[in-house]
């Protein structure tokens, strides 16, 4: 009787612990479904763009260390003009309005210069994985960047987004880049460090600096001269009056002696 006893309470023990694993899978699925949820939530309505935009950084993946940069890149871009797109619906502040629509202009002319960098050939799966440190640091610093509203809270994850960019491209440049892609690699870079200090600057509460004017062309920007004045053509010689002659002088009639007019002579 013992014996049946104690084989039934090892059954039961057995069912709980099973019900017990059961009910433990589906709250740590529940957790991390949570988790998820709260950070896209934390992240305001850019959320769903950063999660949009780190799976395709991800994927991008080329034949090499300098294609994927190129391919990750043009992601990140993309990335960045639709964020900017959703801070142009939320009434920005007067200079972060003018920053996102300079970044949706500058950003599109980047990415169709970048493809056409693109190289063909068999995608180089290692090559791709030489990114992911960078680029999961960026996604983590964007998803947990927030400000005390929508303009801050842009500026907080394009600072993170440009700091992202810039290691992305250190990556490349150690890793074998050359030509036309390590031109345009070092550019970029360039360029979002400009980025990186511009929007450090206006979250300090300095005015955003637009984009200098192109330089330009000192001849074709000077005023034309103007003719200069012809000179006045020398002044002709008045013609030389004629020196009047001297009146003719009556010949003296020499005085006729008596004698002489007598004998006709004068």
């Amino acid at each position: 009787m013992q014996r049946v006893l104690l084989g039934m309470s090892a059954v039961a023990l057995i069912a709980s612990l099973s019900a017990c694993a059961d009910n433990d899978g589906p709250d740590q699925n529940a957790g991390a479904t949570a988790s998820a949820d709260d950070s896209m939530a934390m992240s305001g309505p850019f959320g769903e763009s950063e999660m949009r935009m780190d799976e395709a950084i991800m994927t991008a993946v080329g034949v090499n260390a300098a294609d994927s940069w190129v391919r990750k890149i043009i992601e990140h871009h993309k990335g960045a003009v639709e964020m900017s797109r959703i801070v142009l619906a939320q009434n920005p502040s007067a200079d972060v309005g003018m920053m996102a629509q300079q970044t949706i202009d500058k950003q599109t002319r980047e990415i169709a210069e970048l493809e056409k960098l693109i190289a063909s050939g068999t995608p180089n799966p290692a090559s791709g994985e030489l990114y992911r440190p960078a680029t999961m640091q960026m996604h983590e610093a964007m998803m947990g960047a927030k400000g005390a509203d929508i303009s801050e809270t842009y500026l907080r994850k394009m600072l993170a987004h440009h700091q992202g960019a810039v290691a992305m491209s250190d990556v490349a440049l150690a890793n074998g880049a050359s030509g036309a892609v390590r031109a345009r690699i070092e550019k970029t870079k360039a360029d979002q460090q400009k980025e990186v200090a511009m929007v450090e600057a206006m979250l300090r509460g300095e005015p955003m600096t637009a984009s200098a004017p192109a330089a330009r062309d000192p001849v074709a920007s000077a005023p034309a001269a103007r003719p200069a004045a012809p000179k006045p053509a020398p002044a002709k010689p008045a013609p030389a009056r004629p020196t009047a002659e001297p009146a003719a002088q009556p010949e003296a009639t020499p005085t006729c002696l008596p004698e002489h007019r007598e004998a006709g002579h004068c």
